[in-house]
């Protein structure tokens, strides 16, 4: 079986990311549609990225 590399795959930065999902909302708003909360107040976001620290 072959190993799985992730270097064959370029880099794509979070802001990047961020408009790429922003694009398929047809204007729903990002924040609404997908930052959510659990009931102990943690924030979830859409995705992690490692330009976010």
């Amino acid at each position: 079986m072959k190993k799985l590399s992730y270097q064959e795959f370029d880099a794509v930065a979070a802001k990047q990311w961020k408009q790429n999902i922003q694009s398929g909302l047809n204007g729903a708003d990002y924040n609404s549609a997908l930052l959510t909360q659990t009931n102990e107040g943690v924030n979830i976001n859409p995705f992690y990225h490692q330009d976010q620290t």
